[in-house]
C-alpha cells in the first residue's frame, strides 16, 4: 500500500512539473486601448453596434408580424386583433442589461432598483379561436386546416405572419445573433475576472455578498414575482439598496470602463475575421426592414 501511495506522488509530481514547464498554448486576450470612466448608459458604445438592428429596427418587425398576422385572421372572417396592439413605436429602452455587468442605470436604481419585472399586462387575450387560428392547432393540439370553411394555413395565422415578412430572421440587438454567434462575451477574460473581484469587495464592504454583478442583477428576490393585472410595479427597500450599491461599486471601481474596453477589444478581434459576414448580415438587415415596412403600409398597420 505504501509503495502504491509513494509512486501515485511521484507520478503527480511528475506531471504538475510537465504542466509548469509546457508550454501555454491558450490565445492571449487582446490588449485593451484606452480605458475610459463610464458612468451613464449612453457612454456604453462598443465597435459592433453598428452591426446591430436597432430598436427601432426591431420595432418595425413586430409591427410587421403583427398586421401580416391581422391581415390572415381577416381573410378567415375573424376581426379580433391577434394580440395586443405592440403600437408604432414600440421601440425597447437603450440595453441596459448584460451578462457581463448585470444592470446599469444610474438614474433610475434609486427608485426602480433592477427593474426585473414589469407590471401585468391587463388587456384581454384574444379568444380560444383566434389563438388557435394563429397557431394552427385545434384545442386537442391535432393541426387545424380550416376555420368556419376557410382553409387556415400551414401552421396558423403566425405562421404565415412570419413567412410574410421575410421568416424569424433575427432582428434583435442581441450581438449573439451576428454571423458565427458574434463576438466572443469575456465573462472569464482575466481583466473582467479581477474587475468582478473588486467591485465584489466593494459590495461586501456595504454589507452585500455577490461574486458578480450578473449575480446581483439575478437574484430571485426581485425577479421571481408578478404583480397582479393593473397593479403597479413595487420595489422593496432591500433591492432599491442593493441597486444603489451595485451602482455606487460600478462606479467607484470603474467597472464599467473596463468592462466597455474589454468588450471593445473582443468586438474588433471579430470584425475583423468575419467583414464579409457582417456585410452581408448588414444588407440582408435593411432589405428585411424594407419589406417589413412595405407590408405594414400594404396591409394598413394591422
Amino acid at each position: 500500500m505504501k509503495r502504491s501511495t509513494t509512486a501515485g506522488l511521484v507520478i503527480a509530481l511528475a506531471a504538475a512539473l510537465a504542466a509548469c514547464g509546457a508550454e501555454d498554448t491558450r490565445p492571449a486576450p487582446p490588449q485593451l486601448g484606452e480605458i475610459s470612466t463610464v458612468t451613464a448608459i449612453g457612454q456604453v458604445v462598443r465597435p459592433i453596434d453598428v452591426y446591430l438592428p436597432t430598436s427601432a429596427q426591431s420595432a418595425v418587425v413586430q409591427r410587421a408580424v403583427y398586421a401580416a398576422s391581422a391581415h390572415c385572421l381577416r381573410q378567415l372572417g375573424i376581426s379580433e386583433a391577434p394580440w395586443p396592439d405592440p403600437g408604432p413605436d414600440a421601440a425597447a429602452d437603450q440595453d441596459v442589461r448584460s451578462q457581463l455587468y448585470g444592470y446599469f442605470s444610474p438614474g433610475r436604481v434609486a427608485t426602480t432598483g433592477y427593474d426585473a419585472v414589469t407590471a401585468a399586462d391587463d388587456r384581454p387575450a384574444p379568444s380560444a379561436a383566434t389563438q388557435q387560428v394563429l397557431a394552427g392547432r385545434d384545442g386537442s393540439g391535432a393541426p387545424l386546416t380550416e376555420y368556419q370553411g376557410r382553409p387556415v394555413p400551414e401552421g396558423g395565422c403566425l405562421r404565415a405572419a412570419l413567412d410574410a415578412v421575410g421568416g424569424s430572421m433575427a432582428t434583435t440587438p442581441d450581438p449573439a445573433a451576428l454571423p458565427g454567434g458574434g463576438p466572443k462575451e469575456p465573462l472569464t477574460d482575466p481583466r473582467i475576472v479581477a474587475a468582478d473581484r473588486q467591485w465584489s469587495g466593494c459590495m461586501k464592504s456595504r454589507g452585500f455578498s455577490y461574486a458578480t454583478p450578473a449575480d446581483a442583477f439575478m437574484d430571485p428576490r426581485w425577479r421571481d414575482r408578478r404583480p397582479a393585472p393593473g397593479a403597479a410595479v413595487t420595489h422593496s427597500p432591500v433591492e432599491l439598496a442593493t441597486a444603489t450599491a451595485d451602482d455606487a461599486c460600478k462606479r467607484s471601481t470603474n467597472l464599467m470602463g473596463i468592462a466597455v474596453a474589454v468588450q471593445t477589444a473582443y468586438d474588433k478581434q471579430y470584425i475583423a475575421a468575419h467583414a464579409d459576414d457582417l456585410a452581408a448580415f448588414t444588407r440582408r438587415v435593411r432589405q428585411h426592414i424594407a419589406d417589413c415596412e412595405k407590408l405594414i403600409a400594404t396591409d394598413g398597420a394591422g
